[in-house]
């Protein structure tokens, strides 16, 4: 897309500028430059320009002796870089080119100087929205869920129910197929400590393989991608989505990890090493506490990178801009602010998660007691 500014006005681009009169000294000018921000200046007579100081020339002019008492005409750039205010910004990045500087003076017909114009100025800013400061949100099967704890947008209500549902299924499954593990482990007689910690690994596998596998992983990336571009104040733009990282530091799977990774050390079977000395379990507690403490944020930015995020399709991008798009439009559009904590944690979508669980693990429930089916519930 080309930008907009090329085929305006430098006119309606360019910014306020500094000069010095024709008169001053070369420090004054030196000063006026590092307050300009710019690497030129414009020196004039009256209000007309009268020549241009680069840090270029002005280098050429230290190099050959000059006083910082001499005058400024000293350190004039013979090919003044200016331009016309009635020029286009595509002109304009002819004139750069052709002086090869990051700034020009712009003049109007009688040479008066009316501004300066910077590369970054052909640069349209980003649209100016009523962002929210921090945003969650949800991976469902059906679309992205997001939240500014305020407002609501994407796919939500049963749509989050079916997470919970998806996230049930999974870790049921895992646990099933996990069971086999343990029987095998029991006939051939392994102690039952050893045995729970490598099915609970085995599980644990099992069910970040089973997510990886599924479409939500793509979409959970989507979700993580378009909060980042609008928190970073990006367009939501594919192009730009595409760009950004599918690890957030906010994601729900850093806290699963943390809790995951202290339960594995703190359940780790040392008893046939270490002995049942109540001194050693403490011990083993800290320690599962201290590594959680330090590890649990490094850890999730891996599990979310390659079990339960994966490189979403452009759909899912699309799924999560549109989600992102209609979160602005109804945050701009609110008529409060603020919202008490047990709305928030309702726009969450815990909850709806929660109840997609236990509507999965009541059918479970029911169908094993009518057909004796002995499942790890």
């Amino acid at each position: 897309m080309p930008l907009a500014p090329l085929s305006r006005p430098v006119a309606t681009s360019m910014r306020a500028t500094f000069s010095v009169p024709v008169e001053n000294s070369l420090s004054t000018a030196a000063q006026r430059m590092r307050e300009n921000g710019a690497e030129v200046l414009a020196v004039i007579e009256g209000q007309m320009l009268r020549g241009v100081v680069t840090e270029r020339s002005l280098a050429r002019a230290i190099g050959e002796g000059a006083e910082e008492t001499d005058s400024v005409q000293v350190a004039f750039d013979p090919l003044e870089p200016f331009v016309y205010q009635y020029q286009t910004g595509a002109e304009a990045l002819r004139r750069f080119e052709e002086f090869g500087v990051g700034a020009l003076i712009v003049v109007d017909d009688d040479r008066r100087v009316v501004g300066l114009l910077r590369a970054s100025d052909l640069v349209s800013p980003p649209v100016v929205q009523n962002r929210p400061a921090n945003i969650g949100g949800m991976a469902t099967p059906f679309g992205v869920y997001l939240t500014s704890g305020t407002v609501k947008a994407g796919s939500q209500g049963l749509a989050l129910v079916t997470t919970g549902m998806t996230l049930f299924t999974v870790l049921t499954s895992a646990s099933i197929l996990a069971g086999f593990l343990d029987e095998f482990l029991i006939r051939h007689h392994v102690s039952t400590s050893v045995t729970d910690f490598l099915v609970g690994i085995a599980q644990y596998a099992l069910f970040g393989i089973g997510f990886r596998l599924l479409p939500i992983s793509g979409i959970h990336a989507a979700e993580h991608m378009v909060v980042h571009a609008i928190e970073r104040g990006e367009p939501l733009v594919p192009s730009v989505v595409k760009r950004m990282p599918r690890v957030h530091p906010r994601c729900g799977t850093n806290l699963a990890t943390a809790v995951t990774l202290y339960l594995g050390i703190a359940m780790f079977p040392t008893t046939q090493w270490l002995g049942d000395d109540p001194g050693i379990e403490s011990l083993k507690l800290l320690v599962a506490l201290v590594v959680t403490v330090i590890f649990w944020r490094p850890l999730g930015g891996l599990v979310q990178y390659w079990i339960t995020t994966r490189p979403p399709s452009d759909k899912q991008i699309q799924m999560g801009i549109k989600s992102g798009k209609e979160l602005l439009d109804r945050q701009s559009h609110a008529h409060r602010i603020r919202i008490g904590f047990f709305g928030r944690l309702w726009n969450s979508g815990l909850f709806h998660v929660m109840a997609g669980s236990i509507i999965c693990f009541t059918i479970l429930s029911l169908l094993s007691y009518l057909f004796h089916w002995d499942l790890p519930l």
